[in-house]
């Protein structure tokens, strides 16, 4: 059988365009759950957590667009709303500081519970877990649901993880033939960083912006604070005069297997912002991406 876990851009391509959707962006609540940006569980003190939907229907509009009324053509965005916040109520409440599920509540728990909850299948495979899920996923072309921790970086704006797939089967057996996709993102890391090809540029760090996308992401753990630890040492540690070198090196790092498991199938997408470079400009930007079915990105030993 092909390989049905791929990046979220190949799943969005295979979904197509949608002729009807709904959607609903940051979703406020507090998570008693994952870990924070230090790595310690949120079981006694919560933290802030955003969730965003995205449902792409097979069908127009029918009797929501002809009858200006709703029905079983599309979802109603309140609804789903109310969906979300009852799914995660189990996770906004303290729990007993090292309890057995301390460990078991991650991120990835957690979107994949509410993934559950919405669908009632899991997102990996086609097993039913949920008898009277939210969505009627026979009417549902794509669904991309994302979690975002926005204090779970000590240098950026948070932590995503992001779950899609394109339901080109319903329900049944050949659930597991449908495309999905899981990344995990860090945003914004904010690092000063010694890079540039001027003679000022070589004398003082100056701040490098960036973000790392790990698609292909099959890791239960929160793996998050370490991901940061990897990037950062590698910014700091930076003398390549060129963007393109160091994001080639730190793609490199990043998937290199002595730090994590699971990483053979990886995809990684590096996007980086020098916001002083150029006066008249927000920032240059340069974007490597690397890891499974990518080239390796050469670059010049370091000096």
């Amino acid at each position: 059988m092909a390989d049905t876990f791929v990046s979220d851009f190949q799943v969005r391509s295979h979904a197509g365009e949608a002729c009807a959707s709904v959607s609903v962006r940051n979703l406020s609540t507090n998570l008693y759950a994952a870990s924070d940006a230090w790595g310690r569980k949120c079981t006694v003190a919560p933290q802030p957590c955003l969730i965003s939907a995205e449902v792409h229907f097979k069908q127009p509009f029918g009797t929501a667009a002809a009858n200006d009324q709703l029905g079983a053509d599309t979802v109603h965005y309140g609804n789903l709303s109310k969906a979300i916040l009852e799914r995660m109520k189990r996770f906004t409440a303290p729990r007993e500081h090292n309890s057995a599920q301390e460990n078991n509540f991650t991120l990835a728990y957690v979107i994949h519970d509410l993934w559950v909850g919405l669908t009632g299948w899991a997102h990996f495979g086609s097993v039913k877990e949920e008898e009277k899920p939210f969505l009627d996923i026979s009417t549902i072309r794509f669904l991309s649901l994302t979690v975002t921790l926005p204090k779970a970086s000590l240098l950026g704006d948070g932590v995503s993880m992001t779950c899609s797939q394109f339901f080109k089967n319903g329900p049944g057996e050949k659930m597991r033939e449908n495309l999905i996709s899981a990344s995990l993102k860090i945003h914004n890391l904010k690092v000063p960083t010694l890079v540039g090809v001027n003679p000022h540029e070589r004398r003082a760090k100056q701040f490098v912006v960036t973000s790392v996308n790990v698609e292909r992401y099959f890791r239960e753990d929160d793996y998050y604070p370490e991901l940061e630890t990897v990037v950062v040492k590698a910014l700091e540690e930076s003398s390549y005069e060129t963007l393109e070198a160091l994001g080639a090196h730190l793609a490199e790092k990043i998937l290199e297997p002595d730090h994590r498991k699971d990483h053979t199938k990886w995809q990684v997408h590096i996007r980086m912002e020098k916001p002083t470079a150029v006066p008249l400009a927000d920032c240059p930007v340069v974007e490597v991406r690397a890891g499974y079915g990518f080239p390796a990105p050469g670059r010049p030993n370091a000096s």
